[in-house]
């Protein structure tokens, strides 16, 4: 989904909590705070791209790896309290996981033939992992007495752990080249924000807790460098637009 859009829905969100806070004077909320558990997929994609250049039989060797990380699935946790009025002060934790294959091609100068490089396309499952802290402030809207809104906002501090080709050495085939690919796990830590809104509809109350069943949106996103094949790193984007449903406790 693009970003810009994402910034909009989220925006009309905030406009139409704003609206309603403005005209209902009974959506106040009771509820002294929250415990929210998630699933859902993280909609996003980064490119990586890294190129190797070596000498070789008097020549020289080139090598490209190229893997593109998309979507994957998403586990969420988040708790909060109200401080004052309808504000509240929290902090959520998602973990997400997606794999892909990276593409290796490369042109490998012949053993016996001048100026006669051998095409090399090999391919390399990697494996990428994420995982967020994010501290949020919201504003809790209940609509009615069993649904409310939350919209929140703040900074997201995220891990990244990511396989990444290290090296890869070609084979010395005449005609054909294959190769043997080493992988190594990388490891950063950034910070980034997040801002998104919460919806809940209550299924069973009683004098004190009221549990329910949600969905969120939220939009996420930090910035990282991952060493890759010619030990420079290469920009990623961390984060993106998630989507996803649970369960809601209030009390």
């Amino acid at each position: 989904m693009n970003k810009s859009v994402v910034v909009l829905v989220l925006a009309g969100s905030v406009f139409a909590v704003s609206a309603r806070v403005a005209s209902a004077q009974s959506a106040a909320a009771t509820d002294r705070g929250y415990i929210n558990v998630g699933w859902g997929v993280e909609s996003g994609s980064s490119a990586m791209s890294d190129t190797r250049t070596s000498p070789l039989f008097d020549e020289t060797a080139t090598i490209t790896t190229t893997s593109t990380f998309t979507s994957g699935s998403l586990f969420d946790v988040g708790v909060g309290i109200r401080v004052w009025r309808n504000l509240t002060v929290g902090a959520a934790y998602h973990q997400e996981q997606n794999d892909t294959d990276a593409e290796i091609t490369g042109s490998i100068p012949s053993p016996i033939f001048f100026n006669r490089p051998r095409q090399l396309s090999v391919t390399e499952p990697l494996d990428r992992k994420e995982s967020a802290a994010h501290f949020v402030v919201g504003w809790w809207v209940p609509i009615g007495s069993k649904f409310d809104v939350m919209v929140s906002g703040g900074p997201s501090f995220f891990r990244l752990t990511q396989d990444a080709v290290s090296e890869v050495k070609p084979d010395t085939g005449i005609t054909t080249v294959g190769a043997s690919v080493e992988t190594t796990e990388r490891a950063k830590s950034v910070t980034g924000y997040n801002v998104g809104v919460d919806a809940t509809y209550i299924l069973w109350s009683n004098d004190s807790l009221r549990l329910g069943a949600g969905g969120f949106v939220r939009f996420t996103q930090a910035k990282a460098e991952v060493e890759m094949l010619s030990g420079v790193g290469v920009p990623t984007d961390v984060g993106g637009v998630q989507f996803g449903f649970g369960a809601r406790l209030r009390f």
